[in-house]
């Protein structure tokens, strides 16, 4: 446990919420899981740690869940910032509603400022035309945070019950926004700021997440050597698997320790403070660390490991994104040189 294991990151009151996530478990639909996080109370406004802790379990239990769980507070947050639809918010922090936060199109990912999805006011309303994909919860979703471009700049923009599409992606719920002069509230003005304060808050809790799936991949890893005979005696006797059992638990150690880190400087920033540089850090070297963990426990596992419908299998598949949404290692390793935070 976190609190447990670095006391120094959190105050008393995390050591109760994290005893409370790691009960708590969640099935169905998305719609379910939605419903039953909110009934838990672990939907409402929390701390950038509380949110590192809440991921790190759900994670751990279903990474389902934990999608479940993040795009909730990626929604709401710009609307928390802005002071925006109040009633919405409320609504989802309940779980009673499933938003969707929609950035990225065909031809803008990254480059959050090549945005093409049009926001136009026509007879005192707003109305956006365009696309946005990999878009996660969307078909699932019955409202969306929009960003699209306005005469001005980007702006943020809610759409209730957006027409979607869903796509083809392993272990996600994930989908199109098909925007056709779509009616939509406008929720600030320069919503880029908004969106990039939403993702700076929220990338730590995405190396948390990466943290309790590689954390479950060494558990599974750990059992499976232990029982599996090879010539004569458990694999676990073996002094290379013994070695990468111990780079593993290196590398979760110093992921944890890199997000953990990341969040706690969030919740102390000071007031207009930028901790993006911190932020990106700890998602960097915590998503590629479960990424190298989890592929040493598919190896570890053998053929077992990438069998169809094994639980290895499906972690492999659930820490890549990790790597890709909410800012690409790539794209973030080019932002950190030089930059304060």
């Amino acid at each position: 446990m976190f609190t447990r294991e670095f006391p120094y990151f959190f105050e008393p009151e995390h050591a109760s919420l994290e005893a409370q996530v790691e009960r708590f478990s969640a099935a169905g639909s998305i719609r379910d899981r939605v419903a039953t996080l909110g009934l838990a109370g672990l939907l409402s406004r929390r701390d950038t740690r509380s949110l590192a802790i809440i991921r790190r379990h759900l994670a751990y239990q279903s990474p389902l869940t934990d999608l479940a769980f993040v795009i909730q507070e990626l929604a709401c947050t710009p609307l928390e910032t802005a002071g925006a639809l109040p009633g919405v918010v409320a609504a989802a922090r309940r779980g009673e509603r499933v938003l969707a936060f929609a950035l990225t199109e065909p031809g803008a990912g990254s480059d959050l400022r090549a945005i093409a999805t049009t926001a136009e006011e026509r007879a005192g309303r707003w109305e956006l035309t365009g696309a946005k994909h990999f878009i996660s919860n969307a078909p699932d979703c019955d409202g969306a945070v929009v960003f699209a471009r306005t005469p001005g700049g980007i702006g943020a923009f809610f759409v209730d019950r957006p027409v979607t599409e869903a796509q083809a992606v392993a272990g996600h719920s994930i989908g199109k926004l098909l925007l056709d002069r779509a009616p939509a509230a406008l929720v600030a003005e320069r919503g880029l700021p908004l969106g990039l304060g939403t993702l700076e808050r929220c990338r730590p809790p995405v190396g948390a997440a990466a943290v309790g799936l590689a954390t479950r991949a060494l558990d599974l890893a750990t059992a499976h050597v232990r029982a599996r005979e090879q010539f004569g005696a458990p694999l676990a006797d073996l002094p290379v698997v013994r070695l990468r059992l111990a780079e593993m638990r290196v590398e979760l150690l110093t992921a944890t320790l890199a997000v953990l880190h990341a969040a706690w400087r969030h919740d102390h920033a000071a007031p207009g403070e930028r901790t993006g540089t911190t932020a990106a850090i700890g998602k960097v070297v915590a998503t590629e660390a479960a990424q190298r963990v989890i592929d040493q426990a598919v190896q570890l596992h053998g053929a077992l490991g990438v069998e169809e419908g094994s639980e290895i299998e499906a972690l492999y598949r659930a820490i890549r994104p990790l790597r890709i949404y909410e800012g690409a290692t790539d794209v973030l390793l080019g932002g950190v040189g030089g930059v304060g935070g």
